[in-house]
């Protein structure tokens, strides 16, 4: 899915309700918008759509924390929509002069842009226009000016009282707490990406690898995973062992999820797999030696096995 961005295109003139927010991650409270949106778009006869930002608020403005590390590039983020069962994903983008716009000025970039909307949903705790003056009954009260029908969705918790946040999904990615994630997201952490040719280095050491570059902002620690791969050509699942990091010892510094497969597939030509990264086995190191890579390579294999094994199903 493509992402438009409304600042260099014309007026969208189709029926439409926009979920509006950054929905970094997309995680079960961003899903109840999005099932919000796509519930108020069928009774109003329109398309449901997200109205998103680019780059975060934080990176442009001072808020008060450090500036936010996205969990995934756009056009991840737009897949992810896609999933969801949004057909179109606008953007805005954020500017200083952006900021300053009152949140009437606001609401009338939005009729200008959208014409024809029908209705505006975002999450219970959304703000907007210069300090933040805006919020869920300031939005409210426009989209009863404007003729929008206006939804602010109920935020959702964890069992341990913990609400549900990107923040806390951030947290989750950064420590590889990938149970965390899981309980966050409503499935574990996976990404798209191209494979490419690499200098086969992993085949002259007897693992071969499928190299998949992944350096969004905010990342796994470096490091050696068990993974699961599924190859989008077939939809056909392999697991193995993967190190994602720069290979200091090999003197690489592009970030790459190197997997090695349990089986021996190959793949011909470049194509592009969904990647699982199920569970953390240590961090990246450099070695003094490439024998010394081999042995913990093939430690982190057998640590990766076990881990499968211990599964109640394992494939």
């Amino acid at each position: 899915m493509d992402v438009v961005n409304i600042d260099e295109k014309s007026p969208y003139k189709g029926k439409c309700v926009l979920a509006i927010g950054m929905f970094d991650g997309l995680h079960k409270g961003h899903a109840d918008v999005v099932k919000e949106t796509k519930k108020l778009a069928k009774k109003c006869a329109a398309i449901p759509c997200v109205l998103t930002f680019e780059p975060h608020p934080s990176q442009v403005i001072q808020m008060g924390r450090p500036p936010a590390k996205m969990i995934f590039p756009p056009k991840q983020r737009a897949r992810e929509f896609e999933k969801a069962g949004i057909k179109k994903v606008f953007e805005i983008k954020f500017t200083k002069d952006f900021a300053k716009l009152t949140p009437l000025q606001f609401a009338s970039l939005l009729k200008e842009k959208f014409p024809r909307l029908k209705g505006v949903v975002t999450g219970f705790n959304f703000v907007f226009g210069f300090k933040a003056a805006g919020n869920t009954h300031t939005l409210a009260k426009l989209s009863e000016e404007f003729g929008w029908e206006f939804r602010a969705v109920k935020g959702k918790y964890l069992d341990d009282g913990r609400r549900i946040s990107s923040s806390l999904m951030r947290t989750a990615v950064d420590k590889a707490n990938f149970g965390l994630y899981e309980k966050i997201k409503g499935r574990v952490y996976s990404f798209c990406g191209k494979a490419r040719r690499g200098k086969r280095m992993g085949a002259k050491l007897n693992f071969p690898t499928i190299n998949i570059p992944w350096n969004p902002d905010c990342k796994p620690p470096f490091g050696s995973y068990a993974v699961e791969i599924k190859r989008l050509k077939t939809n056909k699942k392999y697991r193995g062992v993967a190190s994602y990091g720069t290979s200091p010892t090999l003197g690489e510094t592009e970030p790459l999820v190197e997997v090695n497969l349990f089986k021996d597939v190959d793949f011909g030509a470049p194509e592009t797999f969904e990647v699982k990264m199920l569970k953390f086995l240590r961090k990246q190191k450099k070695f003094n030696s490439l024998s010394a890579l081999v042995n913990e390579i093939a430690r982190d294999k057998i640590k990766a096995q076990s881990y499968f094994d211990s599964l109640k199903s394992p494939q």
